[in-house]
């Protein structure tokens, strides 16, 4: 009996299951849409939704939420900015579910979930929000060239 068990283990144990749902989350993000089995875009849907949510209201609590699950600080600032400018005033239904095929070796249903609103956040990000300098650039900006003097020997005779 399943009684009170919610989530679907996928074949995985927690610490795999939990590995996929990051980089299904982090691909959906980048990209807008993945294709994946029906049961993996299902149980990713719900974080989805919220972590879509978060990004819509873009405050620190949101950033911090979706920093513990992307690990990038420069893709979660991209991340909520695209947000609050395709999806503002929205509060929920960010994604949908289309059936696309079925796969030819165990015959799984692969559907494609999306945001409603396309993007891709690789092409937006190099146009809307400005890169933060990396330390290199920062240093060879920062410290001027030193002028080089030459020292000249005399020779004594």
């Amino acid at each position: 009996m399943k009684h009170r068990v919610s989530g679907r283990k996928l074949g995985r144990n927690t610490n795999q299951r939990q590995a996929l749902f990051k980089t299904l989350l982090r691909s959906l993000f980048t990209h807008g849409s993945i294709n994946t089995t029906q049961a993996k875009a299902k149980s990713i849907i719900p974080q989805a939704e919220k972590l879509a949510a978060r990004a819509v209201v873009g405050d620190l609590r949101a950033h911090r939420e979706l920093f513990n699950v992307f690990q990038d600080k420069n893709f979660v600032n991209r991340t909520v900015s695209i947000f609050k400018n395709q999806f503002a005033g929205q509060t929920q239904n960010f994604t949908r579910l289309q059936k696309v095929k079925f796969r030819q070796g165990d015959d799984a249903l692969i559907v494609k979930l999306s945001f409603n609103q396309a993007f891709d956040l690789k092409k937006l990000a190099d146009s809307n929000v400005d890169k933060a300098p990396t330390h290199s650039k920062f240093i060879r900006k920062a410290l001027p060239k030193k002028p080089t003097v030459k020292k000249t020997v005399k020779k004594s005779k």
